[in-house]
């Protein structure tokens, strides 16, 4: 039996409370469960990122899917998974628990001069473009744009649009924590996503659903932390271990993390430089 190495706030407190489910769909490094209720819960294999409703346990990579088929029974207890009756990945309860940071954590991070945050994310944008593992999207202002347009955008299971959206919505929010200023198209581009998650498949709603709810990974964490640490060494790192996702999710969410990120600013400067002295 495998064990259970970091589980997400929501994954452990599902499995505190005892879950029933059903195998939804099963990949090398991911298996996602569909509870009874409503929702995902996804179990990773080691060395895996981990979100919210997730858990990386020491299974290896190619586990799940030579393991595991779509359908099968799928219970949570507090300490152990089992799969058709067979436990699988034990010492949920003891392993370590991963939370987002807060917003008051954020807002005591080191805030970057905003020129120099807008230079970074250019920096990165033409990384990502030459890395030629991220989608091209248009980038008009925020006041402009249209999030109904990405909405189910592109091939695979998350879409590049989505996997762009959840990464703006991302940026976006961490802005607002970092500099304690609120950016009014966000609650539009929020409520259109949140009335046009029909136009995707069930495994990018999950994942925009937690973006919608302010919800991200550890490695975007990292890259959002980093971003704003000024710190090269450590930024190239994170921006890679994002690369590392998925044929172009993760280079997709960071594009959408980016484009999040510099609108934000944008905004956040020209309010600053039209205040009255």
């Amino acid at each position: 039996m495998f064990h259970a190495v970091t589980p997400g706030k929501d994954f452990a407190q599902a499995c505190k409370q005892g879950a029933f489910g059903k195998a939804h769909s099963v990949f090398e490094r991911a298996l996602n469960v569909e509870l009874a209720e409503g929702g995902l819960l996804t179990m990773l294999c080691g060395g895996a990122d981990v979100f919210s409703a997730s858990c990386v346990a020491t299974a290896p990579a190619g586990y799940w899917e030579s393991q595991v088929k779509p359908g099968d029974n799928v219970i949570f207890t507090p300490d152990i998974m089992y799969v058709e009756n067979v436990p699988v990945v034990g010492k949920i309860s003891a392993a370590n628990l991963w939370e987002k940071l807060s917003g008051a954590e954020i807002y005591a991070l080191g805030k970057p001069a905003y020129t120099e945050l807008l230079a970074l994310c250019k920096e990165l944008e033409e990384y990502l473009y030459a890395s030629g593992r991220s989608e091209t999207f248009p980038s008009p202002p925020l006041c402009d744009f249209n999030p109904v347009d990405f909405i189910g955008l592109g091939s695979g299971l998350t879409p590049s649009g989505d996997d762009f959206l959840a990464g703006m919505l991302h940026g976006m929010r961490f802005l607002e924590s970092l500099y304690g200023r609120k950016c009014p198209c966000l609650p539009y581009i929020a409520d259109s996503i949140r009335r046009n998650l029909h136009r995707t498949g069930s495994i990018s709603r999950h994942f925009l659903h937690y973006a919608l709810k302010g919800e991200w990974g550890r490695n975007t964490e990292n890259f959002l932390v980093a971003l704003v640490s000024g710190a090269k060494k450590k930024l190239y790192e994170a921006a890679n271990a994002k690369l590392a996702w998925g044929a172009s999710s993760g280079a997709d969410e960071m594009r959408g993390c980016l484009f999040g990120i510099r609108e934000s600013v944008s905004y956040l400067r020209a309010l600053q430089e039209t205040a009255p002295p």
